[in-house]
């Protein structure tokens, strides 16, 4: 069927077959944007020392040579980047606009439920990859779908993405490209009811894929998304289609793609980034050359041995063993060395080297693990980090909206499952020392009704040294903050210790929790430190009565701390003996005033604590 401009560029109108049109459609985009397909091609052969397995090597012929790289400095710095930025884990959370109590704790527990979700589908390590995707090709996407009731994510291929340049020249495009390879069994169990035509479609792109040795059939897919106008507009769509078929076509009424995009850097005209790669290939070709250079003088090197003609002295002969013998009639044979490689050029490199992390952004310490020479407290060392990440800034903003992205792409699909009638999604999501499951009918909230932020991470030192190091810069502060931030240890040898540590604080929070949130009233136990209890639920009443929680719920706050306070008047009436010791001596040293018991065991910190 012959279909003109118009019904090609406006695919979403079409009321034929519809895969005629897009695939023409991705036909032309094949073709112009192939310089893209080629320079991400280019940038991975740059980052992973090789040939990509599968890929056609065609797309390597703009490459300075068929070896492998000799100082991959681009890999370094990606990996650098990548431990630096992507291990930091934004969660998002969901603040309501005016809304009342029951919808502040509604909107806290679809915050779970996404978090939940989140680790269902494994966010944090799939995020790294994307991120990595973004500093190598420019581009990172992932995309988040619905599979038989259930909602996954995967990591997108930047090669399979098409988008008209004209269109995303200054702004996000309306229609989007997925043009992948699939297997042809996993498609007839996906479609069954297209078996003939699944049969019978394409193969995969021969320009992109070295077919030569596979023994797997794949075709060619593409799955495409037009949005809609405006809200109610009507004309956006989704079809999935092969060469010869349509296997799926639907509306699509949601003001957004199921994919999510991060770039490294966002570029002033179009729509793909610009990754690491692209902007260290220079230095890296120079460097290949320097390197180059030198392992050839070191080739030659070795020195020559000159001997007189007819001097009679046999190749076999000449020994370079310990107490070797080696004779001679007329001349002896002289060595010849070469002059060394020139400093310059070893300084030279170690110049190129370095400038790739400084015009990255990198800091000495970030790029070769190395403290800088001065830098001895723990302090210090964190502000030469926040010197450091000024130039990632703008990296970490938008690697923070990335996962605000991706919770918002979990919500909208979550909607769609539940909508459809045939069922909900329930998660696992963490507690407070437990798990529980949510349902997303439960906590499901209007898009008016909330807006979402990531919450503050808190950086602190990976390492234990560092970790420790933050806990005595609290204590020297207060010894308060040390008991409660004993957590960020977080090292799995003191787990036991750290948990009993936090026993006071953890079982305080837990009655004040069941009081402000389900109601639950359980009086204070005379075994707590009723101090920390009094101060905490008196600031939980403060913050309750700001956000409008229901009275009931606020008086039996009023109602736990004044048991408390009968609690410390009942023990002010004991024995002097049993105030203060036995026979009414003062605390040992070391120890705590009674009613205040210890929270650091004697001994659980490293000296020095």
């Amino acid at each position: 069927m012959f279909y003109t401009d118009d019904e090609r560029k406006h695919w979403w109108l079409n009321k034929g077959e519809v895969f005629r049109s897009i695939f023409s459609i991705v036909g032309h985009l094949d073709e112009t944007q192939s310089y893209q397909r080629e320079a991400n091609l280019r940038h991975l052969r740059l980052y992973s020392n090789r040939l990509a397995q599968g890929l056609s090597s065609g797309a390597y012929s703009q490459l300075d040579s068929g070896d492998k790289l000799r100082l991959n400095v681009i890999r370094s710095v990606v990996d650098s980047a990548v431990a630096h930025i992507a291990t930091n884990r934004p969660r998002p959370e969901y603040l309501t606009i005016n809304g009342d109590f029951s919808l502040r704790r509604q909107a806290e527990a679809l915050g779970k439920f996404i978090n939940g979700q989140f680790y269902a589908v494994g966010q944090y390590p799939l995020s790294i990859d994307i991120f990595r995707d973004a500093a190598i090709f420019g581009t990172g996407v992932e995309k988040i779908y619905e599979f038989n009731g259930n909602i996954r994510a995967e990591r997108v291929f930047p090669n399979e993405i098409l988008v008209d340049d004209s269109e995303a020249m200054m702004g996000d495009p309306r229609s989007v490209y997925q043009h992948k390879e699939i297997v042809r069994e996993v498609a007839l169990k996906i479609w069954p009811k297209h078996k003939a035509e699944i049969e019978t479609a394409d193969v995969i792109r021969s320009e992109d894929y070295d077919g030569g040795g596979t023994t797997v059939d794949m075709i060619s897919c593409v799955e495409a998304w037009h949005l809609p106008s405006f809200p109610g507009a009507g004309d956006g769509r989704h079809v999935i289609c092969v060469s010869n078929a349509t296997l799926l076509d639907e509306k699509w009424e949601r003001d957004s793609f199921p994919l999510v995009f991060f770039r490294w850097q966002k570029p002033p005209l179009g729509f793909f980034g610009t990754g690491i790669a692209e902007e260290l290939s220079s230095i890296q070709v120079e460097i290949n050359y320097i390197a180059k250079k030198i392992q050839e003088h070191f080739t030659i090197s070795s020195g020559q041995l000159w001997m007189k003609k007819g001097a009679g002295i046999s190749k076999g002969s000449v020994t370079n063993q310990v107490w070797g013998i080696n004779t001679y009639r007329d001349t002896p044979p002289q060595l010849v060395t070469p002059q060394p490689v020139n400093p310059m050029f070893m300084q030279y490199l170690d110049t190129l080297y370095r400038r790739a992390f400084q015009q990255v952004g990198l800091s000495e310490m970030a790029a070769t693990s190395i403290k800088p020479s001065g830098l001895n407290s723990g302090q210090a060392l964190r502000t030469y980090n926040d010197i450091g990440s000024q130039r990632f800034m703008h990296i970490a903003l938008s690697w923070e909206q990335f996962h605000l992205d991706i919770a918002e792409q979990m919500n909208e699909t979550a909607r769609m499952i539940t909508k459809r009638g045939d069922g909900s999604i329930k998660v696992l999501a963490a507690g407070n020392k437990s798990v529980e499951q949510i349902n997303f009918k439960d906590v499901s909230i209007s898009k008016d009704k909330y807006v979402m932020q990531a919450a503050p991470v808190a950086y602190v030192s990976g390492t234990p040294a560092g970790k420790i190091a933050a806990i005595r810069e609290l204590a020297q502060i207060s010894p308060e903050f040390a008991n409660m931030s004993i957590h960020l240890l977080d090292i799995p040898d003191v787990d036991k210790i750290r948990s009993l540590m936090n026993a006071p604080l953890d079982l305080v929070d837990k009655y004040i929790e069941r009081i402000l949130s389900d109601g639950e009233f359980r009086a204070p136990d005379p075994m707590m430190n009723l101090d920390m209890a009094r101060q905490r639920a008196t600031l939980a009443l403060l913050r309750a009565e700001c956000d409008d929680t229901p009275v009931e719920r606020v008086e039996l706050l009023r109602r736990w701390i004044v048991q408390i306070d009968e609690l410390q008047f009942d023990a002010s009436k004991l024995p002097p003996q049993m105030q203060t010791g036995a026979e009414g001596a003062p605390p040992a040293e070391g120890e705590l005033p009674p009613g205040q018991p210890q929270l650091i065991p004697p001994g659980a910190l490293p000296p020095g604590m």
